[in-house]
């Protein structure tokens, strides 16, 4: 999740993504963190898709509602939107092989030293790239909105 202008949660889901996950997500890692960062906020308000497996599951929404969290939601099937899906992952995706290209030959992660590398570097991301995708945001939903909402490609 990007709260304040950072990547301001990094959580894993073990098993699958469902109802009981997210409100798991909403009253632990991202509720701390939202309170974290607004600690004068009793609402806080987030965006999100219409995942119906999750976010929009009986237990999901029940959560939010115990967390005091309210959404924006993107309309369905639109990831062009979501800043997390391209321009971050992207950033993230270019530090993760640039360290790689620094390892010896011989040198294997285990899947808990990726996913704690991943998290790292994701954690890491400078505030002002993050800020910068979410700005992008704007753009994005212009082009949309230019194309009727379908796809586009950069």
């Amino acid at each position: 999740a990007v709260i304040n202008g950072r990547i301001g949660v990094w959580h894993y889901i073990r098993g699958p993504w469902n109802g009981a996950a997210a409100a798991a997500m909403y009253k632990g890692p991202l509720r701390s963190a939202l309170k974290r960062a607004y600690p004068s906020r009793r609402t806080h308000i987030v965006l999100e898709d219409n995942d119906p497996t999750g976010y929009k599951s009986s237990q999901g929404r029940r959560a939010k509602r115990e967390s005091h969290i309210v959404t924006d939601d993107l309309p369905k099937r639109s990831p062009d939107l979501n800043v997390l899906d391209y321009p971050l992952w992207r950033a993230i995706n270019v530090r993760m092989r640039a360290q790689e290209a620094c390892f010896p030959k011989t040198k294997r992660e285990t899947q808990t030293q990726f996913l704690a590398r991943l998290r790292t570097t994701a954690l890491g991301l400078p505030r002002g790239e993050v800020a910068k995708a979410v700005r992008d945001m704007r753009r994005r939903v212009g082009l949309v909105l230019s194309r009727n909402g379908r796809l586009f490609t950069e």
